[in-house]
């Protein structure tokens, strides 16, 4: 008995050791690349192909400049028509004029590695709470300078008939649908914010919106799931593809990690969307 409750006392052990060491320093340092199609009643047209990433978090524990450079090939492979990011681009907490000069320049080399993602369509994207409070004005021109454009309850034609309306922050700016009424002219529409707490905005005619933010809880245990996301939309929306009224939605499990540089059974990632019409 004494043996067998030993044996059992090692075996836990070891599989807590494992755990540990999988979820700091392994899953963290994945990039897996997700493939799904997205089939919209509402979309007119030719399938679109888009990649989406969200919450890059670079300066973080497992985001270095270098790790940029190798996110935007593996993006850049995929020879999408269209690339969006979710925002979150900057790890932590604290404004760029407090932070140490050797952390400002691995923020500047890393936001000036996204300048090599191509895209036919263009690549845009939104500003996430982590962006505002390191210096959203600086983050948003220097992307800008790189030649990605940024949405802030803004929208863009990407093509004649597709529009894009870009959402700001729910948790640090105040998000507006009013974006939506530059898209009058469109017969597509694809919303892109930072957090699934802002999908209660969206028009009935939306064809997809597309959030990160929850970093699919970066932590998903078994039988418990992914039980803590900062949203406060719950568990619902913490990742994957769900209909909110009825429109199409992904989110993102993202790159980085915030908080806690650890995740388990949710590994970072690309997404790659074939976003069509569900009609013949």
């Amino acid at each position: 008995m004494l043996v067998r409750f030993f044996n059992a006392c090692l075996w836990g052990f070891a599989i807590c050791i494992f755990c540990f060491v999988w979820g700091f320093l392994v899953e963290p340092n994945l990039l897996k690349t997700r493939h799904l199609e997205i089939c919209s009643s509402e979309w007119l047209g030719e399938p679109m192909k888009i990649v989406f990433l969200s919450d890059i978090h670079i300066g973080g524990e497992h985001v270095p400049p270098s790790r940029v450079s190798s996110i935007v090939s593996r993006v850049n492979a995929e020879k999408a028509d269209l690339v969006l990011i979710g925002g979150d681009f900057i790890d932590g907490h604290t404004h760029r004029t407090k932070t140490s000069n050797s952390f400002n320049t691995k923020i500047d080399t890393g936001l000036r590695a996204l300048k090599e993602i191509m895209a036919p369509l263009g690549v845009i994207s939104v500003i996430g709470n982590h962006d505002v409070w390191y210096d959203e004005v600086y983050v948003s021109k220097f992307l800008q300078d790189q030649g990605m454009t940024i949405l802030s309850n803004d929208a863009v034609n990407v093509k004649e008939d597709v529009c894009i309306v870009g959402l700001a922050d729910d948790m640090t700016q105040e998000p507006d649908n009013a974006a939506y009424k530059l898209c009058q002219t469109s017969d597509n529409i694809i919303a892109l914010m930072h957090s699934p707490d802002s999908f209660g905005l969206m028009y009935s005619n939306t064809n997809l919106a597309l959030a990160g933010h929850t970093h699919g809880g970066q932590i998903n245990l078994p039988f418990l799931g992914r039980a803590v996301t900062p949203t406060r939309s719950g568990s619902k929306y913490a990742y994957g593809q769900v209909e909110h009224n009825g429109i199409p939605t992904f989110i993102t499990a993202g790159i980085g990690t915030s908080i806690l540089p650890a995740r388990f059974r949710s590994p970072p990632e690309i997404v790659v969307i074939t976003l069509r019409s569900s009609e013949p």
